[in-house]
């Protein structure tokens, strides 16, 4: 059964990301898992340290950095009550995303959790660079979360799981249904159809048989739901919000495939809109995983 064991969380020390380490916190607890806080420092990557030269301003830059990280973690652990035993902290030079998914994928995160914007953010309406690369290129699954506007309490109850019906997107499936396991949550299956579609009711048996991604998906309760748009993701942030979804579960592409390097334009724009935390699924990890369904392998682009 999929849990969150091993919690990767990328911190810049923003109200943003310490939103992301609560909800991390959150789900830690509950599976009793290890939360690691992660920190990227870029100053090798800017022009002031790349061109540095002296010896002197490196070792200097290192130690304004760790006392810089230590005050920080101590004042985050401290704030939001995390757990000595069960909490570590890293600091990594280089490029955000970079690092972040060599850690992750490097030692087998079971997810990663990251806000969907920091202290670079430039717009609501966009996501940070950060954050897009991470959810289109890392292999491990990733939470991204827009930080609440009021603190309430964590939960899931209610998981939306879109599909169209392809592998691509079912590949979300057996962490939704295990999820629901876990969390006794009931899963809200979706699939949104074109408008010009008169009867879209038809295409209720068309949905997956979730028994073929978890043998014991007989006990998650499930509703199946067809809606029609223009765009499929109007539709899923709409029912997340009126159906009070607590997470959202799905895949980064779907019936058209595309490669690794590219993000399905309705998965982007679900994470970008919503409130609700999304888990996206990108790459076939879930084999290791869930290997009752998915045994073919795929090339890396």
């Amino acid at each position: 059964m999929y849990s969150f064991t091993r919690i990767l969380c990328p911190t810049d020390f923003s109200d943003a990301a310490d939103s992301a380490i609560r909800y991390a916190a959150f789900l830690s607890q509950h599976a009793k898992g290890h939360l690691r806080l992660f920190h990227v420092d870029e100053h090798e990557k800017e022009p002031l340290g790349h061109f540095a030269r002296s010896d002197a301003d490196r070792e200097r830059h290192a130690r304004e950095l760790k006392d810089f990280t230590d005050v920080r973690f101590a004042e985050v652990a401290a704030r939001l009550g995390l757990p000595a035993d069960r909490t570590s902290f890293q600091v990594r030079g280089g490029t955000s995303y970079q690092e972040i998914i060599h850690e992750a994928e490097e030692n087998r995160y079971s997810v990663v959790v990251i806000a969907t914007k920091g202290l670079g953010q430039s717009s609501p309406h966009l996501l940070g660079r950060t954050v897009e690369r991470v959810v289109r290129l890392c292999r491990a699954p990733v939470i991204t979360l827009r930080p609440p506007d009021a603190l309430a309490p964590l939960k899931i109850s209610t998981i939306l799981c879109p599909t169209d019906f392809s592998e691509y997107a079912n590949y979300a499936l057996p962490y939704a249904t295990s999820l629901a396991r876990r969390y006794k949550a009931k899963i809200i299956l979706i699939h949104t159809t074109d408008l010009m579609v008169q009867h879209p009711e038809l295409l209720l048996d068309k949905f997956p048989d979730l028994t073929d991604y978890d043998e014991q998906s007989g006990t998650v309760p499930v509703e199946r739901l067809v809606g029609r748009d223009v765009e499929p993701e109007n539709t899923i942030v709409r029912i997340a919000e009126e159906y009070g979804a607590d997470l959202i579960v799905m895949g980064t592409h779907g019936a058209r495939g595309m490669r690794r390097v590219q993000i399905g334009n309705t998965t982007e724009e679900v994470v970008r809109r919503t409130d609700i935390p999304v888990l996206t699924i990108t790459h076939p990890i879930h084999k290791t995983i869930f290997p009752k369904r998915f045994v073919h392998e795929y090339d890396d682009p």
